[in-house]
């Protein structure tokens, strides 16, 4: 067998999908790391390389998408492979007025949602060599996530509700693929092989404190003041959810970021989306 170029055994990770943005922003970091990479959507799993780091991003699809990201977890946790490592979200704790969740917790998911990331975890967890990765609410191109809502009536220039009681701790796509190469790097160096880890942004904020800086941002691309009027939900249950994320930075020496980082070039990109739109 050839010497391997990169200095990681392995170096080769497959990224099983979850056919949005995220596969993309993957790959180029990985790329980038110096790592072989195998993009593998949900029915191409017979081609996973045995020897592979596998990055299992396909429950980061979302709504309907669910079921078939459960199938995913149920095969792959049949599969050999060198390391695997799963995303998964908040979502499987209640929320609630604690300050912080940490790794110890009981899960107890109270959503739908909720549910099915638990149900992924489980299906994956008699694995030897599982590494679960749980992030903070995700800012990205999903039409039905905070940002888009946010800038859709930012655009329509309609009022918009929101919660401003329950904290969380944002992550965008970039720092997603950041931590998440930085795991896979440490795991081709030896590093433990199985766990659960937290990571979301240092600093924590409301939907309606996240959407009064991305209205801000906003404005930067505009010459007219948008003045959109935000109001807060009468109903809002007040169900925080933020990560405690200090053991990965002790076993990974992974640093957290503000979700402010890199927000403008993503309300930019929406904005070039939602114009896009309009124009066709």
């Amino acid at each position: 067998m050839a010497e391997l170029h990169t200095g990681y055994r392995p170096d080769s990770v497959a990224v099983v999908g979850a056919g949005n943005e995220i596969d993309g922003a993957l790959q180029k970091r990985l790329q980038r790391a110096g790592f072989r990479v195998q993009l593998l959507a949900a029915d191409e799993l017979e081609q996973l390389r045995p020897r592979s780091i596998v990055i299992n991003v396909s429950a980061c699809a979302g709504g309907q998408q669910m079921p078939e990201a459960l199938r995913v977890c149920e095969l792959l946790a049949q599969k050999k492979c060198s390391y695997l490592l799963h995303l998964s979200s908040y979502q499987v704790f209640p929320g609630g007025a604690r300050k912080r969740y940490d790794e110890d917790e009981v899960p107890a998911p109270v959503s739908d949602a909720g549910r099915n990331w638990l149900a992924c975890e489980d299906a994956l967890a008699a694995h030897d060599n599982l590494t679960v990765l749980r992030f903070g609410w995700m800012v990205d191109r999903n039409d039905d996530a905070l940002l888009g809502r946010i800038l859709r009536g930012l655009v329509a220039r309609q009022p918009i509700a929101l919660d401003d009681q329950s904290r969380g701790s944002p992550v965008t796509v970039m720092d997603m693929a950041r931590v998440t190469v930085a795991v896979a790097q440490q795991l081709a160096s030896g590093a433990p092989a199985s766990g659960v880890y937290h990571y979301g942004a240092a600093d924590s904020c409301t939907a309606m404190e996240f959407a009064r800086e991305v209205v801000e941002r906003a404005e930067s691309f505009y010459d007219e003041d948008f003045s959109p009027e935000l109001h807060a939900l009468s109903d809002a249950d007040g169900h925080s959810v933020v990560l405690a994320c200090g053991k990965l930075r002790d076993v990974f020496g992974i640093q957290q970021r503000s979700w402010r980082q890199g927000l403008t070039r993503q309300v930019e990109l929406w904005l070039e989306r939602l114009e896009a739109g309009s124009a066709g």
